[in-house]
């Protein structure tokens, strides 16, 4: 049988998707100096990268960001890209850490850029920068990815010049809904890769322009991911559709267009 498992997003779009949706994020601080025991990693609000460059911004708590020095501190940043739809939701999926100089920003600065950040990433963490959160720059020194492809040392110029994957803020979206068992989409999808139907309804654990991923488990309870390519690369929700329908056994076009075609 021809092995059906095809091409994925390069390593830096798949770090800079998971940044984006930052669902489960640490700064990791350096201990202080005087001896004294050092505070838990804060958690991390919001990471966002700037196009072209490789430092990000991240929100913060307030006290966490005064605690470090002004002139600057090498932390490390664990972003956990968990699965955020359908019945796999929480389940880690890779792990993103970056290496590098954490920057405070004065005041007036945070609330300028958070409003700017906002144009590209709306979030609500955005609005209590400049009082109980902070926004601190990170200054990239190296990047890793660790997922299902093992441990991949990303190159800054390749995060600079990398985006997300186009459906990064919509995929959990797309998991709920195809992963409702009302659906019939993932059960076909899985019949491409196995012969009959495991005793466990397959799971769509992952969605991008160029593929999916289903996690398929055996009576024995054995689970097995599996990629899935589409014949074309997606740029917009339309041709997402198409394909998602296309690798599913189905027509191009919906039936009710399909009709009308000549």
């Amino acid at each position: 049988m021809r092995s059906l498992v095809g091409p994925v997003p390069e390593p830096a779009e798949r770090a800079s998707s998971a940044l984006r949706r930052c669902p489960r994020a640490t700064l990791s601080l350096p201990a202080p100096t005087d001896g004294s025991p050092g505070a838990a990693a804060p958690a991390v609000a919001l990471v966002h990268r700037a196009p072209g460059t490789a430092d990000l911004s991240l929100v913060i708590p307030t006290a966490d960001a005064a605690a470090s020095p002004s002139g600057g501190v090498h932390a490390r940043l664990e972003v956990l890209d968990e699965i955020l739809g359908g019945a796999a939701r929480g389940r880690c999926r890779r792990l993103v850490v970056v290496d590098g100089l954490v920057e405070q920003i004065d005041t007036r600065a945070q609330r300028h850029a958070a409003t700017r950040i906002a144009r590209d990433l709306p979030d609500s963490a955005l609005l209590g920068v400049g009082s109980e959160s902070a926004l601190v720059r990170l200054r990239t020194e190296r990047i890793l990815l660790t997922d299902d492809s093992g441990v991949t040392d990303i190159a800054l110029d390749d995060l600079a010049t990398s985006g997300p994957d186009p459906f990064t803020d919509l995929e959990g979206h797309w998991l709920d809904h195809l992963n409702d068992p009302r659906c019939q989409v993932v059960p076909r999808l899985a019949l491409r890769v196995c012969r009959c139907l495991p005793a466990e309804r397959p799971l769509l654990i992952g969605i991008d322009r160029a593929g999916v991923d289903l996690e398929l488990t055996d009576r024995e309870g054995r689970a097995r991911r599996e990629r899935l390519p589409f014949a074309e690369a997606c740029t917009d929700v339309t041709e997402l559709g198409t394909q998602l329908r296309l690798l599913a056994g189905g027509a191009r076009y919906p039936q009710d267009r399909a009709a009308l075609r000549p």
